[in-house]
């Protein structure tokens, strides 16, 4: 689908690969990503930007600041676990130069003591179950990690992906996001086909197991 981010803030993350994932394994080396999301009051996610590949260090600074000029982001994280948290710091100086002090890069620290595939299904699993995110039909590799996860060769796009929605991007109020979910549930058993008398129910017990 083609997405239109006019009228709406994007945020973006990127990752150096330079930490612990980047050491070679059997399959890959772990790629540097850049990606970017805008999402709108329905809590839903629009992947406007997905990249992953390797590049030096130099040619990585000089692409995430190209990104930064064409879609001057309300917030641009870049992963500060590690090493990584130099690099971060020479962006934001070097963006500093060329934007002036508006730019908006700011360190990410991913946890430490979680298992990146039980962050990603956690951090993934609302956004996707309730239809809140889109993608366009050229971001291909995104898609095939999505729909490969935990399985497939990479994930370092998916990583991105939910670092940026749930900790670059900003939190949604609890209360709008109760509203939320419960209106997407309503919708859902309308399509299904579930008979209107249930659906008070059927939204009221929703509501006590997963909301309260």
């Amino acid at each position: 689908m083609n997405i239109d981010p006019t009228g709406l803030n994007s945020y973006f993350f990127s990752d150096l690969a330079a930490g612990k994932d980047a050491r070679r394994t059997k399959t890959r080396l772990a790629r540097q990503t850049i990606l970017g999301v805008v999402h709108d009051d329905l809590a839903r996610f629009f992947v406007i930007y997905a990249w992953a590949g390797r590049l030096t260090a130099a040619d990585f600074m000089s692409k995430i600041l190209d990104v930064y000029e064409e879609y001057r982001p309300r917030r641009y994280g870049v992963e500060a676990n590690g090493m990584q948290i130099l690099f971060g710091s020479l962006i934001r100086e070097e963006a500093k130069q060329r934007f002036g002090k508006t730019s908006r890069f700011s360190p990410i620290y991913q946890p430490t003591n979680i298992d990146k595939k039980y962050r990603i299904r956690t951090g993934l699993q609302p956004v996707l179950n309730f239809g809140r995110l889109f993608i366009q039909e050229s971001q291909i590799e995104l898609s095939a990690e999505i729909q490969g996860f935990p399985t497939a060769q990479t994930m370092d796009l998916i990583d991105s992906l939910e670092t940026v929605i749930n900790r670059v991007a900003p939190k949604i109020p609890k209360k709008q996001q109760k509203n939320i979910n419960i209106e997407e549930y309503a919708e859902y058993l309308r399509n299904s086909g579930c008979p209107s008398h249930l659906i008070y129910d059927k939204v009221k017990q929703f509501e006590l197991e997963n909301i309260a």
